[in-house]
């Protein structure tokens, strides 16, 4: 892309969280006039830059760029001709907002996929839309979500994901171990995350058999 945002990955998705986006893959005006004047976006290699930030920050777990002191950002030179101001690159509030609870911001992004991304009318997402969002979402903070992407492309018999799998999919992700130590046979997670982990234990099993 020529603002220098990879068409793959996180990052088309972070920008249209940003922009509140209605469907996937399209900007409109309303939504690019209102989203960059919400961030103070003032060229495209500044949207890059602010996309970068929040991939990191969100999507890559990775911890928050330094913060500028308060009286740094308010230093002001004057020089013969005109007032410069020390500024940041960009509207930073919901960066700093999210820096507090990464964890938080990564779940309203989580949340939002869903809805942009299912048809408009239909309750649920096609199954194949879910694996590359999750493998996208999920992969570097939860590795397990590879085994269970792996899992869903071997079995067809899964057509779709509604909102009670999307969570529980983050929630297993999220709280069970990735050689499964802790997960409970009568807990209540979804048949399919129930056959995810027969599935797994049996490829462990053949695994050691071998």
């Amino acid at each position: 892309m020529e603002a220098g945002v990879p068409l793959d990955g996180a990052q088309p998705l972070i920008l249209a969280w940003q922009f509140g986006c209605s469907e996937v893959g399209k900007i409109t005006l309303d939504e690019w006039l209102r989203g960059t004047d919400a961030l103070r976006i003032s060229s495209l290699p500044i949207l890059a830059t602010a996309l970068r930030e929040l991939d990191d920050l969100v999507i890559q777990n990775k911890e928050p760029v330094k913060r500028p002191s308060s009286s740094a950002a308010s230093v002001t030179r004057r020089t013969s001709t005109n007032v410069m101001k020390t500024q940041e690159l960009y509207n930073k509030s919901r960066y700093w907002d999210y820096a507090q609870d990464a964890d938080r911001a990564f779940g309203e992004l989580y949340q939002f996929c869903f809805t942009l991304s299912k048809p408009p009318q239909s309750r649920n997402m096609d199954m194949e839309t879910a694996t590359a969002l999750w493998s996208v979402l999920l992969s570097t903070r939860y590795p397990i979500i590879s085994d269970i992407t792996t899992f869903l492309n071997e079995n067809s018999s899964y057509r779709g994901a509604n909102k009670d799998i999307w969570n529980m999919v983050y929630e297993f992700c999220r709280t069970i171990n990735p050689n499964l130590d802790n997960y409970e046979d009568d807990a209540a997670w979804p048949t399919l995350l129930d056959d995810f982990v027969l599935w797994k234990r049996g490829k462990s099993a053949g695994g050691t058999n071998s």
